[in-house]
């Protein structure tokens, strides 16, 4: 097969991530690192997303906090996917720490 690169892994990541398949999503995310390709703000906005619509808050916090240890800036996409997962697990407590 193709060794796959850093795009095709962020539409793989996004693509599991809008069939509701985190665990896929993860998987994907972890093949990245094996495979020396540092996931970007892209990949990690899709992981983010994907725990968010799995209604899975405490895992989409990790990749945030993941994203600013790996010296990668979350941008208003990652804000607004973590806010999403506090919002559909009715923690707007935690939603609101965002913005701090």
């Amino acid at each position: 097969g193709i060794r796959p690169d850093e795009v095709a892994c962020n539409s793989l990541i996004n693509a599991f991530a809008r069939a509701n398949q985190p665990d896929r999503a993860t998987e994907v995310f972890q093949l990245m690192q094996q495979q020396g390709i540092r996931p970007d703000e892209v990949a990690c906005n899709s992981l983010i997303n994907a725990f968010a619509r799995a209604n899975q808050p405490d895992k989409a916090t990790e990749v945030f906090q993941l994203m600013q240890q790996q010296g990668i800036r979350p941008d208003e996409v990652a804000c607004n996917s973590l806010i999403n997962a506090f919002a559909r697990t009715h923690q707007p407590d935690r939603a609101t720490e965002v913005f701090q």
